[in-house]
């Protein structure tokens, strides 16, 4: 493993495990009774088809886009949304993440997260994990979203891009966006875990100051 200056984190399925169940509650009180039981079966299908159409999350845009498939979806309710699901999310944060996110600042290390959702949502998530005051720098749906090279550009900065490794669990969002961006990938799946990644990131810093 490379000595990397720069670590990448996707948010959901990759550092915290989401409970959404009390996110169908917020539009029970505030989508018309009418369009519910359509919007509940095709609200995920039609979220998942906005980020393969658009660069970034916008209220309006996303408000039009609900309307283009028929739900009424205004901007206040989005905006309602968002603090909703930031309030009432319920998350496991994933083995490991808590001590790798300690050990990568006591080795100076940069820690970014770069994640499709809006920040409004994302940010109390990472508050309520005591993971946020770990973070550099975020960059959220409403800046740019994954696969896309802009939302990579954010993330890097001015790092060398041979510095920086993404985090993630999602091929198509996060290791086909970091090739294309020229950066590595480590995934997160059933064979590669949080704790993997702590321990590979040990051993070449131990491996390090053997050298020294």
């Amino acid at each position: 493993m490379k000595d990397y200056k720069k670590y990448i984190f996707d948010i959901d399925y990759t550092i915290l495990i989401p409970d959404w169940s009390k996110e169908d509650d917020y539009f029970k009180r505030h989508i018309l009774e009418s369009e519910q039981d359509e919007f509940f079966k095709n609200k995920q299908d039609i979220l998942n088809r906005y980020e393969q159409e658009f660069p970034r999350y916008n209220t309006k845009t996303l408000s039009d886009y609900f309307k283009s498939n028929g739900f009424t979806v205004s901007e206040d309710v989005i905006n309602g949304w968002m603090l909703h699901n930031g309030e009432t999310i319920k998350d496991e944060i994933a083995d490991g993440v808590t001590d790798l996110f300690k050990y990568l600042k006591e080795k100076g290390k940069d820690i970014v997260i770069l994640t499709n959702w809006f920040s409004g949502t994302q940010i109390p998530r990472l508050k309520r994990a005591g993971l946020f005051d770990y973070i550099d720098k975020i960059v959220a749906g409403e800046d740019a979203m994954k696969p896309g090279l802009e939302s990579f550009e954010l993330a890097i900065g001015e790092t060398a891009k041979e510095d920086c490794l993404m985090v993630g669990d999602s091929i198509r969002s996060d290791k086909n966006g970091a090739e294309n961006a020229g950066i590595d990938c480590y995934i997160v799946d059933k064979e590669h875990s949080i704790n993997d990644l702590l321990q590979m990131v040990r051993s070449k810093e131990n491996e390090n100051q053997k050298r020294l």
